[in-house]
């Protein structure tokens, strides 16, 4: 199960991080400028993953999550391919809006299956193992993409059946899309575990049975510092996450890379970088849970924000290319740290009745930050600053505010969350007796 929801994970990013690798084509063919590109690859994939979050986290608390995650793998996958016939700027603004809506069913699903799965004590490492899935997506994406981009930019336009006269960079799209959806069908090859964790707690409503949205937010409010957090800590990792997107872009302005070759150096970088920081989160957090620390998830977080912000910072301004990818590197291990942390940490703090609400929400934060804020200022402070070239600066703003204010912040959270888990923990071990 784990091994095919990772394999979901990663061709999600695949067809999340395509359009960066297409910029250049996209703007030429379109007559786009930078603060449309980062519409593209923020707000356009960000709405309806924000917006159909929560919902799809409420259907998936009370109905069959192998079919929610075939629908969502099927209409991504679609949608990827479909913007192979865009013709402008509204027509593939809506086909990214459509891969955001079938994406926002993944995590969900994901961290609710993986959570009724396994004990508390050993589901870090399985959710861990699905964000890896991040890593080897984006990775895939830029070391194969790029050079398959690069390939497909010297053919001349492929007149396709049906479809007429498509254009490179339109059959990238189509190329990468259509593949995804043989995924949809192999969901319904493990089963339906049994729902675990289920609490009773009258502040909130919750009677040990299925919750309402209006009972999972009132859950989360009243223990906003706890969840609070745990939102900025994350939100901050995919904001900064989010920098990569202009990675073609920043290396072929400031070191005049073509794109394969960006593909291939950020596809090492996320290949490599991606587990080690992994591994390294997971490492951590055993360590700390054997001690009997109830935050260790959320210390493992702390600590990949602290290798990931000043690598973030770094990278964009760089005086060589080579300094660059090297920076590139520390800031995918402790993003990959961070990013790990994040599902594991809400997996403890949200019983089970609400796991998959309370996810939806979870992502519905950062994705705020990370898709919907996270480009487009980038692309803004650019066009504002009149000089394309002054794009690695306008990243190093982004990267060092979000982060900076992000580790201040968990610094002195950590105690907020620690005592939420502990509550957690209790009202299971009290339903458990009851039940007994």
């Amino acid at each position: 199960m784990v091994i095919l929801l990772t394999t979901a994970q990663i061709v999600s990013y695949i067809d999340r991080f395509l359009p960066s690798l297409l910029i250049g084509p996209i703007k030429a063919d379109l007559g786009l400028s930078d603060f449309q590109v980062g519409l593209l690859l923020g707000p356009a994939f960000g709405v309806f993953y924000v917006l159909m979050g929560l919902p799809l986290g409420w259907m998936a608390d009370r109905f069959n999550r192998r079919g929610i995650l075939a629908a969502g793998i099927t209409i991504w996958c679609s949608m990827t391919a479909l913007a192979s016939l865009a013709k402008g700027f509204p027509a593939l603004f809506a086909t990214r809006l459509g891969v955001g809506l079938g994406e926002a069913a993944l995590a969900p699903c994901t961290v609710s299956l993986i959570s009724d799965r396994f004990p508390r004590e050993k589901r870090a490492r399985a959710l861990s193992m699905f964000m890896s899935g991040t890593f080897l997506g984006a990775g895939a994406a830029f070391l194969l993409g790029g050079p398959l981009v690069h390939a497909v930019a010297g053919l001349p336009g492929v007149v396709v059946p049906l479809l007429g006269e498509l254009k490179p960079w339109q059959m990238s799209f189509l190329i990468v899309g259509l593949p995804g959806l043989l995924l949809a069908g192999l969901m319904f090859t493990f089963a339906e575990p049994p729902r675990q964790e289920r609490v009773v707690d009258a502040e909130s409503g919750l009677d040990g049975q299925k919750a309402s949205i209006p009972q999972a937010l009132r859950f989360i409010q009243k223990r906003w510092r706890a969840f609070g957090v745990l939102f900025v800590g994350s939100a901050a990792v995919v904001t900064m996450g989010s920098l990569a997107f202009w990675n073609a872009s920043l290396f072929e302005r400031s070191f005049g890379w073509n794109v394969r070759d960006v593909g291939i150096a950020t596809g090492v970088m996320f290949l490599t970088g991606g587990p080690i920081g992994t591994a390294l989160g997971v490492w951590l957090t055993n360590r700390w849970i054997k001690a009997g620390h109830k935050d260790a998830t959320m210390r493992a977080l702390l600590c990949g924000l602290f290798v990931a912000v000043p690598g973030f910072a770094a990278y964009p301004v760089m005086p060589t290319a080579e300094l660059a990818i090297a920076a590139l590197f520390f800031a995918f291990v402790g993003q990959a740290m961070a990013a790990a942390a994040g599902p594991a940490s809400l997996s403890l703090l949200a019983p089970g009745q609400i796991k998959s609400q309370a996810t939806a929400i979870y992502y519905l934060v950062i994705s705020i930050s990370g898709q919907l804020i996270g480009p487009p200022p980038v692309g803004w402070m650019t066009d504002m600053f009149g000089d394309p070239a002054k794009l690695g600066w306008a990243m190093t703003i982004e990267a060092a505010t979000v982060g900076g204010a992000a580790l201040i912040i968990l610094c002195f959270g950590l105690p907020a969350y620690r005592k939420g888990v502990e509550a957690v923990e209790r009202m299971i071990g009290e339903g458990d007796r009851s039940h007994g």
